[in-house]
């Protein structure tokens, strides 16, 4: 039962990360951006999205440009920094490719330790974007 919540959660911050990354990008979100983008059918993404929108992550109606609540904000801004300060930290630390970290941080960055995440920031020196440019939130753990 764990592991199929979890794997749960995982899709919900995937989806946060990508309307996170989109809104970074000044583009509109739409279901079609979405799907399109994870290769899956409007209808799943649709599903996905009332379930963000009860979590309060989102402010989401059906053929309307989809925003992010001040908590999804938050979040995204939390899972998105965990990313990049991962890679940051497999590159410039562990002497990982810049082509071998982006699966590896995908991963690390479900996980809720923010003594990790904290103590990762610090031997990155704070770093303010990551190995590929992008810009690293500042965020709580």
């Amino acid at each position: 039962l764990f592991i199929i919540s979890m794997k749960k959660t995982v899709a919900k911050e995937d989806y946060l990360k990508l309307i996170y990354k989109i809104i970074e990008e000044d583009k509109k979100v739409s279901v079609s951006l979405i799907a399109n983008h994870l290769c899956v059918g409007y209808s799943s993404v649709s599903n996905m999205l009332k379930k963000l929108k009860e979590l309060g992550w989102i402010e989401y109606k059906p053929y309307k440009p989809i925003f992010m609540t001040k908590k999804g904000n938050v979040i995204a801004s939390q899972i998105v920094s965990k990313h990049r300060l991962t890679e940051s930290f497999l590159v410039n630390v562990m002497g990982f490719k810049i082509k071998e970290v982006h699966e590896i941080a995908e991963e690390i960055e479900h996980i809720n330790s923010p003594k990790f995440f904290n103590r990762m920031k610090k031997i990155v020196k704070n770093a303010k974007t990551d190995p590929h440019g992008s810009k690293i939130p500042n965020c709580e753990f």
